[in-house]
């Protein structure tokens, strides 16, 4: 993950390359709210979205060049006049992505695994039951 800057302007425009990826960015104040507008390589991605926290603002199906969100104290919406200080845009690289997607690796559970002559759990044990 990495922490793009941001100026506390409300409407700004600018470029990064990451992970060789040339993305422009315009953020704009639309009504309170902050919208953003995002193009890969000339191609505009996505166009005015409402920009919330903690929330993605490419579609998944779109975000094999990676993903951006915005990190806020408490989840508060972005907000311009906070944007470097308790508000900043993150990148999120398609590798760290894959690591999010992936599904958890479980153990495989078999009868195996299971012992019939295991001692029961005290709680568990028939009434006149002593342990040795």
């Amino acid at each position: 993950m990495l922490q793009l800057p941001i100026q506390a302007l409300p409407n700004q425009q600018f470029q990064a390359v990451l992970d060789g990826t040339a993305w422009d960015f315009t953020l704009r104040s639309t009504n309170g709210v902050m919208s953003a507008t995002l193009a890969s390589n000339g191609s505009t991605v996505v166009e005015n979205a409402r920009c919330a926290a903690g929330s993605f603002l490419i579609p998944s199906r779109y975000e094999e060049a990676g993903n951006f969100l915005f990190l806020t104290a408490d989840y508060a919406l972005p907000d311009y006049t906070l944007f470097g200080n308790t508000q900043s845009l993150i990148y999120v690289s398609a590798a760290e992505l894959a690591v999010f997607r992936a599904p958890p690796v479980s153990p495989v559970i078999t009868a195996a695994s299971f012992d019939p002559i295991a001692a029961l759990p005290l709680r568990f044990a028939p009434q006149g039951y002593e342990a040795s």
